[in-house]
């Protein structure tokens, strides 16, 4: 028996047998591809909901244009192409009311907001990439949200056009980490968040880094906060902890790294605060310290308005900078701090100096005011002007004082020390050495 194949004039001499399986497995091939294509070209709602409850949906390499919402336990995992937008008015995907929710590896594009989570709880959020987005994830009364490694890039335009990277309010620890997020209107916003986690994140030329309202348990670390309009604003908080962060170039018109106003018991520790207008400004703190942490260039390192006695100014590098601390009059408890401008001795060797530091300067508050003074720095009129107030701040008793300046920076005395040590064992080897050799030498 002779049978055409469909694919062409090819003849096959074939049995009865053959025959049917042939045409058996041709039946199958063509039916598949028609399953596989009616599959790709599903709408990703009906994919959702054909998905089942605590399933993985495995997104096509493909572009999504649309809408879809979860209402049920999923992970959705995209590919490499997997390309989701709804429009500039609209939110691609929500989730609302449900738990245990996981997106992955999904990339955005010119919608009004790529996520909004709702009344949610246990959702998991990582390797998000968007490009052209008025804002990224917004989070309402939702708990236990975890966003990691989420890239974002917003809209031109002035900051009052734009929107938020990642957004949550009235929710319950909320964790961002691994983060990268620029051009927007503030890249992590947080307002009446209990309990939040900003681990290693990246905020950039936005107007707010990393901006709390209303919020308390904050804990917020490792991030890098560059060219922004202020690295952080923290208004109306209780009980944070801010450290090991590098804020750095906030430095336009009224620009800060820390912005701290009317918050109580924050510990901003351990920080690099570079090249800053202000580095850290604090308005109407209550019980709050700040330690450990290297203020490098900024115009003001420490700004105080509406002070109160029990804030505490510990153990921090001032280098460089036009104005160390400044307040205006009220007073807060500094001490233990190291100053690059200070001039006194330490005869009793014991890394604190014998004189205290008054950190009042005529020049350098002028020039934060008018900084077109600064090219009249070290002239000959500025450093007398200088020698005059350290001569009358000696009669300073109330404010801005450092009775314990330090000798050393942390800086210093952590860069020395590494060094310390291997100069010891390089010394300890080769005087082993030396003995090794006048000992064979001596038996010689």
């Amino acid at each position: 028996m002779e049978w055409s194949c469909p694919f062409g004039q090819f003849p096959f001499v074939v049995n009865g047998g053959t025959n049917m399986k042939w045409r058996f497995l041709l039946v199958f091939f063509i039916s598949l591809i028609g399953f596989s294509a009616q599959a790709h070209a599903e709408s990703l709602q009906k994919q959702i909901d054909k998905t089942p409850s605590g399933g993985t949906l495995k997104l096509f390499d493909r572009v999504y244009r649309e809408q879809a919402t979860i209402r049920k336990p999923i992970t959705i995992v995209g590919g490499e192409k997997t390309l989701l937008k709804a429009g500039y008015d609209k939110t691609v995907l929500t989730i609302e009311n449900t738990k245990d929710v996981t997106l992955k590896n999904l990339n955005f594009s010119r919608s009004q907001s790529a996520i909004d989570v709702k009344k949610s709880s246990q959702i998991h959020i990582e390797n998000l990439k968007m490009v052209y987005m008025f804002s990224g994830v917004n989070i309402r009364n939702s708990s236990d949200v975890h966003v990691k490694n989420f890239k974002m890039r917003g809209i031109n335009g002035q900051y009052a056009d734009k929107g938020t990277g990642i957004a949550a309010y009235d929710s319950k620890r909320i964790n961002i980490s691994d983060s990268d997020i620029t051009e927007v209107l503030d890249a992590y916003y947080l307002e009446r968040v209990t309990g939040s986690r900003i681990i290693n994140n990246i905020a950039t030329f936005s107007r707010y880094g990393l901006h709390y309202m209303y919020g308390k348990d904050i804990y917020a670390t490792g991030n890098t906060l560059e060219n922004n309009v202020t690295g952080i604003m923290l208004m109306i908080a209780k009980n944070a902890l801010l450290e090991k962060n590098k804020i750095q170039y906030q430095s336009d018109w009224n620009s800060s790294g820390f912005t701290l106003y009317n918050a109580e018991n924050i510990v901003t520790k351990n920080n690099e605060l570079i090249g800053n207008r202000t580095a850290i400004s604090s308005q109407n703190m209550k019980k709050s310290t700040i330690l450990d942490n290297t203020f490098l260039t900024n115009q003001t390192a420490v700004e105080f308005t509406g002070s109160y006695k029990e804030n505490k100014v510990e153990h921090n590098d001032f280098l460089g900078n036009i104005v160390n601390i400044r307040s205006d009059g009220t007073a807060s408890n500094i001490v233990g701090n190291y100053y690059d401008d200070y001039s006194g001795f330490d005869v009793e060797d014991d890394g604190i100096g014998d004189s205290k530091y008054v950190a009042l300067q005529s020049f350098g508050q002028w020039m934060v005011r008018e900084p077109a003074y600064q090219y009249y720095i070290e002239s000959p009129s500025v450093v007398l002007l200088n020698q005059m107030d350290q001569q009358t701040n000696k009669t300073e008793t109330s404010q801005l004082v450092d009775e314990k300046p330090r000798m050393k920076s942390i800086t210093e005395f952590e860069t020395d020390r590494p060094m310390k040590m291997w100069l010891i064992i390089l010394g300890g080897i080769l005087f082993i050495g030396s003995l090794y050799g006048w000992r064979r030498s001596v038996k010689i």
